[in-house]
């Protein structure tokens, strides 16, 4: 899959499935302009090159900074909205402002910078857009973090209606939804404990295992890709087998 001359922005490209799309695109042959709070780690990226991309440090929650941000991009192949937050908060411990932060940042944020992008003109005629969801609140539900969970049904259904608003403008949106993946986000997670992990890991079907970034980078990429050119207002579940059973 030859991705050259594409030119995609990543939010949350400084660790995680963010991280692993933004280089395997650039290996594929794109321009890559990773967005992340992390300059450090925009710095590294940037050193191990982004295809004449550049890292962008930007705070996904100054919601009144968006289009300013947005007017200093250059026009757009693809977008993929990976900068996402879980936090584990069972009912008993619910509080409005973990609630709204959560939903800031899953959902608010990916929706603003594409209806800012869209406003101003920042993608290319056939331009891909992809949010990152997942299996949780879509398909399966899980103890504890239900304003995640929420945040990412919420995806599903603003790709279906994007990809109909856009559809005149040749724009395709969808949505790819991963089970479990060995990010430092699942590493660091403190909703499961090592035990419960490994029998979590049991549960699925490919393997016995969780899903590496570079085989949800994978689907990502097809998704900017032309071979998906047909494809639009759909959800990919990347989850060895976890949803069929």
């Amino acid at each position: 899959m030859n991705l050259s001359g594409k030119r995609v922005l990543v939010t949350g490209a400084t660790s995680g499935i963010g991280q692993a799309t933004a280089l395997q695109l650039v290996e594929m042959g794109a321009e890559v302009w990773a967005l992340g709070r992390n300059r450090d780690k925009l710095a590294e990226l940037e050193a191990r090159g982004l295809g004449g991309g550049k890292g962008l440090a930007f705070d996904m929650l100054e919601f009144g900074a968006y289009r300013e941000f947005v007017g200093t991009l250059p026009k757009m192949d693809a977008v993929l909205h990976s900068a996402g937050v879980v936090e584990n908060s069972p009912l008993k411990y619910f509080s409005m402002e973990k609630y709204e932060r959560i939903i800031a940042t899953n959902q608010s944020a990916p929706l603003l910078l594409t209806a800012e992008m869209v406003r101003a003109g920042k993608f290319n005629q056939g331009a891909s857009i992809v949010f990152l969801a997942s299996i949780t609140g879509t398909s399966i539900g899980m103890k504890g973090i239900a304003a995640y969970a929420a945040s990412k049904a919420a995806l599903l259904g603003m790709a279906k209606v994007l990809a109909l608003e856009l559809a005149p403008k040749l724009i395709r949106v969808n949505c790819v939804s991963p089970g479990m993946v060995n990010t430092e986000l699942v590493a660091n997670a403190t909703y499961i404990s090592e035990e419960a992990k490994k029998a979590d890991m049991m549960k699925y079907p490919l393997g016995g295992r969780y899903a590496e970034p570079h085989e949800v980078a994978g689907v990502i990429a097809f998704l900017i890709s032309d071979y998906s050119s047909f494809m639009t207002g759909q959800n990919l579940t990347v989850d060895g087998g976890y949803c069929i059973q």
